[in-house]
């Protein structure tokens, strides 16, 4: 398909805003913050995710263009800011993908996909203080329940096998019976958080995703 336009993107960079010109501006665009457009962006994810899974791929580029929006949007809104724009943002994924595959860009060896996994992980975790420092608290409990496992999986603390996975589990039951029959809710509150983590991790063991 032949294009007409080599810089699309700018093209929308400058819909945008137009959009948000103080003046001219469309009046819900203008009043829009970075925290108001949060919801919007969610929604566009879960989109594109179902068309994804739908495999409708007409849906999936419209969604996908959806999704484009909100990023420029964002970005729109921190340039007004003076925080940055979107070439910051395409600079800094640019060279992030670049150090993130030294076996690609560079000339570095790994054996096999574990390794490699074991070094993406180190590679993130070396400015933080804790390799648990880079889990939004924004996500949903159970996405942060699932990334915690993974995290501290590829640093050791994991079940030798799924059995091991799957005992725990009886384990936390009986240990939530107990707390149910002396009728203690604060205790019932706990358990009932450690049956549920302990699953979540019996789906990770079995690379089901939860």
């Amino acid at each position: 398909m032949k294009k007409n336009n080599k810089f699309p993107i700018q093209k929308l960079l400058n819909v945008m805003k137009k959009l948000r010109d103080p003046k001219k501006g469309c009046p819900w665009d203008k009043k829009q913050t970075l925290e108001s457009i949060i919801p919007h962006t969610i929604e566009e994810v879960y989109e594109v995710a179902e068309q994804i899974y739908n495999k409708d791929y007409q849906k999936l580029k419209d969604e996908l263009g959806d999704l484009l929006f909100q990023i420029v949007y964002l970005a729109q809104i921190a340039k007004e800011k003076d925080k940055f724009d979107f070439d910051d943002i395409v600079k800094k994924i640019t060279e992030k993908m670049i150090s993130r595959h030294p076996h690609v860009f560079e000339n570095k060896k790994f054996k096999n996909m574990k390794e490699f996994k074991s070094w993406w992980e180190n590679s993130k975790n070396k400015k933080l203080n804790s390799i648990l420092d880079d889990i939004p608290s924004t996500y949903p409990a159970m996405l942060i329940s699932n990334k915690i496992q993974k995290k501290v999986a590829n640093v050791g603390f994991d079940y030798k096998n799924d059995i091991e996975a799957i005992n725990k589990i009886i384990e936390e039951a009986k240990e939530l019976k107990k707390e149910i029959k002396k009728k203690n809710k604060k205790k019932i509150k706990e358990e009932l958080g450690d049956l549920i983590f302990a699953c979540l991790d019996v789906s990770r063991k079995l690379n089901l995703n939860p």
